[in-house]
């Protein structure tokens, strides 16, 4: 490693100065555009048009809840879990709202037993027209959803998986301290009943 460090400076010393700008300006340009694409984020008005790019299968809705909870991921501690492999190793905190993400967007979201197995990802579509793209980070306890779809108390399907303290930096709260009162349906970029639910292929 160290005898190609060497040939790499050497080769540099040889370069004309009008290169070695070129190269430096284009290098600089190649990291600057690394690093906007890695830190793009997530732009919660996207979904209102969003684009589904991969294949996909509909599948019956099996409830059509407007309520959007959500738990924290630093709550998921067993390191040998399939939901701790993935949120550590496949998985970003966007710094900006708090949401975790995969690299193609898809959104955290725990989701009962009904869903499959921990990773599968879905296109989730909502009377107001917005497309949420999730990735099962968690499964809800069968004795919260007996039907492995709706929690019984309260009849929600999507519990997002998110920083907490992120998000309630950036959304907020209203009464009770909770981020957005306890329900992302309280946004209006993510708000609307389940009228459409598509397994993903890929």
């Amino acid at each position: 490693m160290q005898n190609l460090i060497t040939k790499a400076l050497r080769l540099w010393k040889r370069l004309k100065p009008g290169v070695k700008l070129l190269l430096g300006g284009f290098l600089a340009g190649c990291v600057l555009l690394l690093l906007i694409f890695r830190n793009r984020g997530i732009d919660l008005e996207s979904f209102g048009n969003y684009t589904k790019m991969l294949g996909a299968e509909e599948i019956p809705v099996c409830a059509d809840s407007a309520g959007k909870t959500y738990e924290d991921y630093r709550m998921i501690t067993d390191t040998t879990s399939s939901q701790y492999r993935l949120i550590h190793e496949k998985l970003k905190v966007d710094r900006k709202t708090g949401f975790l993400y995969d690299k193609d967007g898809f959104l955290a979201a725990a989701l009962g037993y009904q869903f499959g197995p921990v990773g599968t990802r879905y296109y989730f579509t909502l009377d107001t027209g917005i497309v949420l793209p999730l990735i099962k980070t968690d499964e809800k306890d069968p004795k919260d959803a007996s039907d492995g779809c709706s929690v019984d108390i309260n009849g929600t399907v999507i519990e997002f998986v998110i920083d907490s303290d992120k998000a309630l930096a950036y959304f907020g709260t209203m009464t009770n301290g909770l981020v957005l009162d306890g329900s992302f349906n309280n946004c209006p970029q993510l708000a609307g009943k389940i009228v459409r639910i598509e397994r993903i292929l890929e």
